[in-house]
């Protein structure tokens, strides 16, 4: 055995009840540097050398205190992990002195008890760890689960927690990309599997980027649908929250079940932001000499981790709703009150202008936490100088030799409230002796720890001779949150019977309703059939009116599983009431696989009387959903309804918006139904001024895709657009639309017209219009007349026609040509054109872009170039304008809509302008987590470029430059490429003076 005392750093003196606590100078430097709401105290538990560098803990059934050690951070891969156990041997109730109870760990991230050991995540593995001598030291290791990629450590596998439902969840992310420390944590991953059954359950590469959730004893493991950085919460009910760096606190609305339920449905992210007060949101520290690096987000939310919903039954009823999240950045800890918001919830600040708690001190460094047997909020101090990841530092501070101070230290904390809250725990709560009946009574306790912990212990014992007792919890409890883990305990026993389900549909309170609606599901869906299984149908059911939004779309969900008439009918009914809510539309979707046509002609009868954003979005997936079905008969029966023509265009929107459904698909896809002539001859006859400019687009779009019908209607259809063109005086939109009419009768036949009107003065819609259709059809006369008149078009039309030019890889070098001959200014290559060029796949292009446009590759010499701007007084409404023509076409910022593609530079409005300077002048100096540059190409041969937003088994959601998203089925893709740097490339000062460069750092900086 290792033994570690704490003497005389923190020394303890007994009495007969708890001690007052003696602390170094040191340590109560560190307590009294601490501020904490009002109505709250803080309280050292452990610090070092008891534990250094502790990112997680665990207390068993008998109080047993286990610290996870993660020495190794940043780049340390050397297994200098280790697992302590903390004892109190002067029975003050306090822990005194330490074991090793694991070591030789390379970057452990959690832990959680399990049977007679425990669960470590140490990536790439989930371990199990037991003592089975007593000696404090485990002597058994096995590799539960593998296969989860090696990464940067702060994105890795971690937080095991045995949870409601029986499951054991897992903390799990997509792979961050280094670029700099590749060899270290360039791994991606392989098959999630459990070694000891080469043959059994597996999941895809690293999981798809997803979290994950196992059985150890059965061997099941599953991807869930949505993904998290470090740490993940429930509420009472099982509800799953996240948190993700700056998205510091988001929800998983729709569990993969009900996803794979319709694999049609191609959903970009089954999960939604919840905070009010945004991502990157403002926070307020108290560090008194704060120690930001060179790429920290200052005075904004930018490493939240460890969220916690606060379940200890302490705090009073304020506290109910309230979750927390560590900011070690910024040395603080920010809480929310959470509030129900139909499907998910809305999460608002605790306290408006300060944080539950922050210290003074810039080396706190609060990463998780965990709530104990008496309800305290355990926290964990990292407690580093430095905490942000070398990947994302400047040279000079990662070549100091700073980057482990701190290794050495590391706090364990207590929040309690002011009164206090007993510490009489540690090693003397001897679960494991009690009896099946006592732990039972546990079941009611008001503090999480106990439900889960008398859950999972009943669980493991299969403790089949209980069942009636919890049933008796169920009907007669008076502890709502009790009722759903005996319900869940009957179903994780095999003891769960139709009764006891029926009696949690009739409960007052909705959670415990919801709960008896998912274990119905389980109830239903077991094979071989229950016999009583038709009878808790009907009975969920008769559900479909309850008043609670969360009740009614949990049954929405599980109703998918049913399918008889009836289910269809409620499922309906709730879609009917809840159609605001654009998950309730999204999950009856799902819910109807295969028969997405009942739905569509329910919704067109009930829903499309009021237009919404959210019955906008519902049309459009719908009409996805069943184009990607490729089910003709029902497909055709859609296209007639939504083609339809006439005098009336009130329902012109919804008619647009499924049609915009169907095109967004065909867009990457292709044709998944062929359309006959008379299909095709509806959508031309919304070319006419009668109908609307968003229908017309949407039908002329489809046609794109599809071609003419060969008919005289469409000969006569051709003439009136071609009269139409001709006629300044009709409008400019059915002027443009008739362009594209054209153009998809015949491009080549009046390639001399468009290109006439690119000569004279017409509207701007018209010429662009023009140049789409050019870009189809074009040859090098085309080319060389564009370039050859650019300069007398119009600034919007210039950039169209940069635009043009790169949409083909043979058309670049002409472009390039151009610009190296000063035939075309430089100014004219737009800043996101700029990026494209010379981040090209093509090595010749690349490198000619870079030669052409002057790029010089030497960013120190540039840098010190616009050195001067910090020098300057900027001015923020010219650096808006600044920022507005150079950066909006890839990020957005307060103050100006930009385009949702690069990181939100309103992260950086607290950075020092050195900061700001370097990454705008050498944008490869950091990589931001998420922002890989992929192209696709698809077994058709089309190919798109984006940042891939979410990912799953089946789907990928490609955002494209421009802002635009996408759906992909990972089945339609040939080849995945990622760029080697940055997707913004260096040059930028190109376009910028450095007075400019003043005045935009003063803009972003709001200064």
């Amino acid at each position: 055995m290792r033994y570690l005392s704490l003497i005389p750093l923190l020394l303890l003196f007994s009495c007969q009840q708890q001690s007052k606590q003696v602390l170094s100078a040191e340590h109560q430097k560190a307590l009294e540097s601490l501020s904490v709401m009002d109505g709250f105290k803080v309280e050292m538990v452990a610090a070092e050398p008891l534990v250094a560098d502790p990112v997680a803990m665990e207390v068993d059934e008998d109080g047993n205190m286990y610290v996870v050690e993660m020495h190794g951070y940043p780049l340390d891969l050397s297994n200098s992990g280790k697992i302590k156990l903390l004892k109190d041997t002067n029975n003050d109730g306090l822990p005194d002195t330490s074991i090793v109870f694991a070591d030789s760990l390379k970057l452990p991230t959690g832990i959680m008890r399990w049977k007679n050991g425990f669960l470590v995540t140490d990536t790439p593995d989930v371990i199990y760890l037991e003592d089975t001598n007593n000696d404090g030291k485990a002597d058994i290791r096995k590799v539960m689960l593998t296969g989860f990629a090696l990464s940067n450590p702060q994105h890795n596998l971690n937080t095991p927690r045995f949870e409601l439902d029986n499951w054991i969840y897992l903390a799990h992310e997509a792979v961050v990309t280094p670029f700099v420390y590749k060899k270290e944590f360039g791994d991606e991953g392989r098959n999630i599997h459990f070694p000891d059954r080469p043959n059994g359950q597996q999941l895809g590469k690293n999981a798809n980027g997803r979290a994950v959730r196992f059985k150890p004893d059965s061997y099941e493991v599953e991807e869930v649908s949505g993904e998290t950085q470090f740490g993940h919460t429930i509420d009472a009910w099982g509800h799953r929250l996240y948190t993700s760096n700056a998205d510091h606190l988001f929800h998983e609305v729709l569990a993969s079940q009900y996803q794979k339920n319709n694999p049609n449905l191609l959903l970009s992210n089954a999960s939604q932001d919840i905070s009010d007060h945004g991502n990157a949101a403002e926070i307020y520290p108290i560090t008194e000499n704060p120690n930001h690096q060179l790429l920290t987000d200052v005075g904004v939310i930018t490493s939240s981790c460890g969220v916690t919903w606060y379940l200890g039954g302490a705090f009073g009823d304020k506290f109910k709703d309230v979750t927390f999240v560590g900011e070690p950045v910024h040395n603080l800890v920010h809480a929310d009150v959470i509030k129900q918001a139909g499907a998910s919830f809305t999460a608002s600040r605790l306290n408006e202008k300060s944080e539950f708690l922050a210290s003074k001190d810039d080396w706190f460094r609060p990463v998780n936490f965990y709530v104990g047997p008496d309800g305290a909020l355990y926290m964990i101090d990292y407690y580093r100088q430095i905490v942000e990841h070398p990947e994302w530092m400047s040279d000079e501070i990662n070549q100091s030799g700073a980057l482990y101070n701190g290794t050495d230290k590391g706090r364990i904390y207590r929040v309690v409230p002011k009164d206090g809250l007993a510490m009489d725990w540690l090693g003397k709560l001897n679960l494991s002796k009690q009896s099946d009946a006592e732990l039972v009574k546990l079941l009611e306790n008001e503090n999480i720890w106990y439900r889960r912990t008398a859950q999972r212990l009943l669980l493991q014992r299969q403790a089949k001779g209980i069942a009636n007792n919890l049933r008796d919890i169920i009907g007669k409890s008076s502890l709502p949150e009790a009722k759903v883990h005996a319900l869940w305990l009957l179903d994780g026993l095999k003891s769960i019977e139709v009764q006891d389900i029926l009696e949690a549909f009739r409960d007052e309170e909705a959670g415990v309703r919801e709960n008896g609606i998912r274990v119905a599901e389980n109830y239903i869906n077991q094979l071989p059939a229950k016999p009583d299984a038709e009878k808790l149908k009907k009975e969920l059911i008769s559900l479909q009116n309850d008043g609670n939004s969360k009740v009614r779309f949990q049954l929405l969900n599980t109703l998918g599983f049913v399918k008889i008439h009836e289910s269809e009918q409620a499922r309906l009914a709730i879609l009917k009431r809840d159609f605001h809510d654009k998950w309730a539309g999204i999950a009856c979707i799902a819910s109807f696989a295969g028969k997405e046509n009942q739905v569509f002609d329910f919704a067109v009868k009930e829903l499309a009387k009021e237009k919404s954003d959210e019955t906008a979005e519902f049309f459009s997936n719908i009409g996805a959903t069943i184009a990607n079905s490729a089910n003709k008969e029902v497909f055709a029966a859609v296209l007639t309804q939504v083609s339809a023509t006439g005098e009336d265009t009130s329902s012109d929107w919804w008619k647009a918006a499924t049609l915009s459904g169907i095109s967004k698909l065909w867009h990457y896809k292709g044709i998944t139904v062929q359309l006959a002539d008379a299909d095709k001859e509806r959508l031309l006859l919304a070319f006419s001024d009668k109908s609307s400019p968003e229908f017309r687009g949407a039908c002329l779009d489809l046609l794109d895709a599809t071609g003419l019908p060969k008919s005289s209607s469409a000969t006569a259809k051709i003439k009136e657009a071609k009269e139409i063109l001709g006629d300044k005086g009709r409008d400019e939109k059915l002027r443009a639309d008739a362009v594209k009419l054209l153009s998809i009768a015949n491009s080549n036949a009046y390639k001399k017209d468009f290109l006439q009107l690119l000569s004279t003065k017409e509207p701007e819609i018209v010429q662009a219009r023009i140049l789409r259709t050019l870009s189809k059809v074009g040859d090098k006369s085309t080319w060389d007349f564009l370039l050859k008149e650019f300069k007398t078009f119009s600034v919007p039309i210039q950039q169209r026609v940069v635009e043009l030019f790169m949409a083909k890889p043979e058309r670049i070098p002409l472009l390039l040509t151009a610009l190296e001959e000063k035939r075309i200014d430089k100014a004219a290559i737009g800043w996101r054109q700029m990026v494209d060029l010379m981040n090209y796949e093509e090595t010749n292009i690349r490198a000619f872009a870079r030669k052409v446009l002057a790029v010089n590759e030497d960013r120190k010499a540039v840098l010190q170039t616009y050195l001067k701007a910090l020098d300057m007084k900027g001015v923020q409404a010219n650096g808006k304008q600044v920022f507005e023509k150079n950066c909006a076409t890839c990020h957005q910022i307060e103050g100006v809509n930009g385009i949702n593609f690069g990181p939100n530079l309103s992260t950086l409005r607290s950075r020092n302008a050195n900061s700001i300077l370097t990454e705008i002048i050498n944008p490869n100096n950091s990589i931001a987590d998420k922002y890989d540059f992929w192209t696709l190409t698809f077994k058709n041969g089309n190919a798109m470029g984006g940042l891939i937003i979410q990912e799953n088994s089946n789907v990928i959601t490609l955002r494209e430059v421009g802002g635009k998203e996408s759906v992909i089925q990972k089945k339609d893709i040939a080849k995945m490429v990622k760029a080697e740097s940055s997707i913004m490339p260096n040059g930028l000062e190109n376009a910028i003076s450095v007075k400019e460069m003043a005045d935009l750092i003063a803009f972003i900086q709001n200064k």
